[in-house]
């Protein structure tokens, strides 16, 4: 399977782990240096928005790159923190690729169009090389 990769920014793929950080320590800082009940509550109420975001970094950690992914049978979609696209080729899917989208028609509405800045220019050629149905944008 060919796999092209979208270069993503440090803090694009750890968000959820650095809001996770921020919290916790938002949490433990607001309880040891400020006195009171409502300065419990506070401290209470950042920690569980900080547990919160550790479990949901927990569950993204494998959906923290965006990629486009092909082989003989399918064409796989890979956003940042979202759940792969497959597609499966036939003669109702229509691929185009243009200088900065690449476009899939699907039948039902279940097409899609990906932007393709951040891609590197060798990978952009083997995507093209494999659709080579070619839009001018």
């Amino acid at each position: 399977m060919q796999k092209i990769v979208k270069h993503t920014s440090f803090f694009k793929k750890n968000l959820y782990f650095i809001l996770a950080v921020f919290w916790l320590l938002l949490g433990l800082a607001n309880y040891i240096f400020v006195e009171g009940s409502v300065a419990i509550l506070i401290s209470s109420l950042y920690l569980v928005s900080g547990l919160l975001y550790s479990w949901l970094a927990y569950k993204q950690k494998d959906r923290n790159t965006e990629y486009i992914a092909w082989d003989d049978e399918k064409l796989i979609l890979a956003r940042l923190h979202q759940k792969p696209k497959t597609y499966k080729f036939g003669p109702e899917l229509n691929i185009h690729v243009s200088n900065y989208h690449l476009i899939i028609k699907a039948p039902k509405a279940k097409g899609d169009m990906v932007e393709l800045k951040g891609f590197l220019e060798e990978d952009l050629d083997l995507l093209r090389e494999k659709f080579g149905k070619q839009i001018m944008a």
